[in-house]
């Protein structure tokens, strides 16, 4: 069976763009573990790059030390991405009019748990999110990268998943607020 080297390849050009703005990031705001982030993302698009050679003992090796750093990060970036949220929190006016461009900080959260409360804001968070998931694996099923069978089980995992770590990265931020 070929590999989905249309997947890998999209996979590698997210990884990329991810890693150059979390590189980016790090250098903005001055901090160690930002830069570790960085490093970790990269070891990921050089796994996919290995991966896209036919070398998939040594992306697989790879893979794992990424997933490696990315759980030992994890404690920390939250505890950052709790201080994100608290420090946006203070420059929010949640009296102003939600829009599109606030969803790309932690301000459209914000001003949803100002406006609804935090079960709601987790509520819409998760349609937003399988509807983006969704949105996404059609598109891939369109252009041929992957089955719809796949699709729905993605879909289903990275909603599961992602709903988790975003529901445990904030609840502390969100209840301080």
């Amino acid at each position: 069976m070929e590999p989905p080297y249309a997947a890998i390849f999209l996979l590698f050009v997210v990884l990329g763009f991810t890693g150059v703005v979390s590189f980016f990031k790090a250098r903005q705001r001055r901090e160690k573990t930002y830069y570790l982030m960085s490093i970790t993302i990269f070891i990921g698009v050089f796994s996919v790059a290995v991966a896209l050679l036919n070398q998939f003992v040594l992306s697989l090796a790879l893979l794992i030390v990424a997933g490696l750093m990315s759980f030992v990060l994890l404690p920390k970036a939250m505890e950052l991405y709790g201080q994100e949220i608290l420090t946006q929190k203070q420059e929010t006016d949640v009296t102003a009019p939600l829009r599109i461009r606030d969803f790309l900080t932690w301000k459209g959260l914000i001003k949803l748990k100002a406006l609804y409360g935090f079960r709601k804001m987790i509520t819409i968070y998760s349609i937003l999110n399988i509807g983006g998931v969704a949105a996404i694996m059609f598109a891939f099923i369109g252009l041929g990268i992957i089955t719809p069978v796949m699709a729905i089980v993605y879909s289903i995992i990275t909603t599961i998943v992602s709903i988790i770590i975003f529901y445990r990265q904030i609840w502390k931020a969100f209840k301080e607020i």
